[in-house]
């Protein structure tokens, strides 16, 4: 494998090897790096086919080689160790970032953003390569089972001040015997939206437009009752937005002055509150405006919208039908 000069860049990489376990999806700049391992991970995938696929089925392989590399990731950095029952899903991991890893060191420029990557992907390989075993047995990789918040993280305090309406005993904690049927489906969501692809999320919503589009025979009111249809199922994207807003907020009002710096997945922000009581305050207010939370505790992200979209087409209806 190609041999890089990983001395660029020492104040982040400092702060990336500070963690005990190195992962590259909480390394500083790995928003910008993202598009690079995605584009090597969906090469990953377009090899996996024995044969030619059509373009979607590659793009769905991605999302999911994706998306199963930084769970696991997760869950190995939480553990801070391996099961015997978990050896093989380790080492298959292991060759997973070895191989994304040839792909990105296989490319014919390497700037100093690819290094950065190259460098982050090598030492998460390396940090799962050293756990040690743990004795007792541990949960395997399932597609859709293990996700979960990690307490005290920025996505369960989010839900943990959402979920407040929907209590039995207000003063109780968020655990499943103590959310209503509404709240359950609340903490659902922030689950899912935690570890959505918002980017895979609108392809989806493209294609189907573009399905849309393509469609002959269809009427203008069934072209109209369609895409309306489309941007409602993937109208949620408006939390992606508000959530992105809130951290960029909390991120603000922490660093560098309570914490060198935040990762939205992993970072104990209960740690820093009980310390600081007031940033919790700051926390539910930032939470309180940017997801339009009532009087009742209940938030309204969605209302307007929905609104929209309705108006949208209610109007498009009334006058080019």
């Amino acid at each position: 494998m190609t041999q890089f000069n990983f001395d660029l860049n020492q104040k982040i990489r400092k702060q990336f090897e500070e963690q005990q376990f190195q992962n590259v999806f909480d390394y500083p700049d790995f928003i910008e790096m993202r598009p690079i391992l995605r584009e090597a991970v969906r090469q990953v995938a377009q090899e996996s086919f024995d044969k030619p696929v059509l373009p979607v089925k590659v793009e769905r392989m991605t999302t999911a080689l994706e998306e199963q590399m930084e769970r696991e990731t997760r869950k190995y950095q939480r553990q801070g160790g391996f099961y015997e029952n978990q050896l093989k899903e380790k080492n298959n991991l292991s060759r997973l970032f070895t191989h994304v890893l040839q792909v990105i060191s296989a490319r014919e420029e390497i700037d100093q953003e690819v290094e950065d990557i190259i460098y982050a992907i090598d030492q998460t390989r390396l940090s799962i390569n050293k756990l040690k075993q743990l004795p007792g047995e541990g949960k395997l990789y399932e597609d859709n089972h293990d996700r979960e918040l990690i307490p005290g993280t920025y996505y369960y305090l989010v839900a943990e001040f959402l979920v407040r309406p929907y209590l039995i005993d207000p003063q109780g904690k968020m655990v499943p015997e103590n959310i209503k049927k509404p709240g359950k489906k609340l903490v659902l969501q922030m689950t899912t939206y935690a570890y959505r692809d918002w980017d895979a999320y609108l392809t989806h919503q493209y294609d189907e437009q573009h399905n849309i589009k393509n469609r002959k025979g269809l009427t203008d009111l069934e072209y109209y009752d369609l895409f309306e249809k489309n941007e409602l199922k993937y109208a949620d994207h408006a939390y992606s937005e508000v959530l992105a807003d809130s951290f960029s907020q909390l991120e603000k009002l922490l660093v560098p002055k309570y914490c060198d710096h935040l990762q939205i997945m992993s970072t104990d922000l209960e740690a820093l509150f009980k310390k600081n009581p007031l940033l919790r305050m700051q926390f539910n207010r930032i939470i309180m405006t940017n997801f339009k939370v009532d009087t009742q505790g209940k938030e309204h992200v969605m209302d307007a919208p929905l609104k929209d979209i309705h108006q949208k087409y209610d109007f498009y209806r009334k006058n080019f039908i």
